[in-house]
């Protein structure tokens, strides 16, 4: 193999795959990088056995060829040359690296050693905008499991109505939902998408005018965005009835400034460390302000009153401080309304001029 490309080219496309590396691998192969000449382009992969992506680039190909080379190295010594063109020559199992100032050699692995990545096939997909995608993922991917004894709620679910994409997210103290709205019509389906996938399919999403093919198979999903594939396994299993614990009624409106919000969850949260982060918000009808208090025997207590519009019944609730502060940090609106419908009823957080995303977090016991 034979192949000139540019270092700003191939240092990206490195980049993209880099992280797919498999460290921990009991195979030798899966710390290795895939270089592959293809229909007059380099194909670059790398695969855990979960995840794999390939992306490609164009170049001067001069002779085809492949080869497998340690990740790391390769990665290293591309991304710190400053010389715009490097070439790349494979010599049985040795890859030579030259440019203008820098000469080097790898030893790799043979590319026949490299695990297959699945090819599937790119009919009956969905298209999305890819920066709509990245925001969803941002919005929901946090309120996943880690615990994996449910392995279920480690991922999120991909709903697709005619219309709509549904992207949730639980871990069964709190849940996040973001719906999208899909081009034309498509047949329902659901699926479970590792965490770690949509980590990845964010990640590689950089240009805001993109847009992103999804394409489900039984176990499988792959994602395409520009020159990149990025394809995973799927989460068996039946994801909760989560619609069932959203409140169909609102009794109780708090409306408040996000950032004034967050600094005063932030400092009960100190307070609220050795009682579960347990926080209690205090709202009634006719006041201008909600009172927001941690108590800790063996610390002491934090009381503040954050300015609001508090609209119908009082209520007395309380919440883990995290949960509340995990939202706070990607909402990205000024303002935020929770509503509630009493104390032992889930919470929701919403954005007042966007109907399209939910945050839900189930209540903690209120001390009397």
């Amino acid at each position: 193999m034979q192949i000139e490309c540019r270092q700003e080219h191939l240092a990206r496309a490195l980049q993209i795959v880099g992280r797919m590396v498999g460290t921990r691998g009991t195979l030798p192969v899966l710390g290795n990088i895939l270089l592959a000449t293809d229909k007059g382009r380099l194909k670059v992969a790398a695969t855990d056995l979960e995840l794999g992506v390939q992306t490609w680039i164009g170049g001067k190909v001069e002779d085809e060829g492949s080869l497998t080379v340690p990740a790391r190295l390769l990665i290293d010594f591309v991304v710190t040359n400053s010389d715009p063109i490097i070439t790349l020559t494979v010599k049985d199992t040795t890859l030579h690296l030259q440019s203008e100032h820098h000469t080097a050699s790898i030893k790799g692995i043979e590319a026949s050693e490299f695990p297959l990545i699945p090819a599937i096939k790119q009919t009956d997909g969905l298209i999305i905008k890819a920066q709509d995608l990245k925001e969803a993922v941002t919005q929901t991917i946090f309120a996943t499991a880690i615990d994996e004894t449910r392995p279920v709620l480690t991922g999120v679910l991909l709903r697709i109505e005619e219309e709509t994409a549904r992207l949730v997210a639980t871990d069964s103290y709190r849940l996040a939902e973001r719906i999208l709205k899909l081009p034309g019509k498509h047949t329902p389906l659901q699926v479970i998408v590792p965490a770690r996938t949509f980590q990845e399919v964010a990640r590689i999403i950089t240009d805001p005018a993109a847009e992103i093919s999804i394409f489900v198979t039984e176990n499988q999903v792959l994602f395409v965005v520009g020159e990149t594939e990025l394809i995973s396994r799927l989460i068996d299993g039946i994801f909760p009835d989560y619609e069932q614990i959203i409140p169909k009624e609102v009794q109780t409106t708090i409306s408040l400034e996000r950032g004034s919000f967050a600094q005063v969850m932030k400092m009960a949260s100190f307070f609220a460390r050795e009682s579960a982060n347990n926080v209690q918000l205090k709202a009634s009808p006719g006041e201008t302000a909600v009172a927001v208090t941690a108590i800790s025997p063996q610390i002491g207590e934090d009381i503040s009153r954050l300015s609001a519009i508090i609209t119908g019944e009082a209520v007395e609730i309380a919440f883990n401080a995290k949960f509340i502060l995990d939202a706070l940090a990607i909402f990205p609106t000024e303002e935020i309304n929770i509503e509630l419908a009493g104390k032992l009823t889930p919470g929701v957080l919403r954005m007042p001029k966007d109907s399209n995303y939910l945050y839900l977090i189930m209540p903690l016991r209120v001390d009397n």
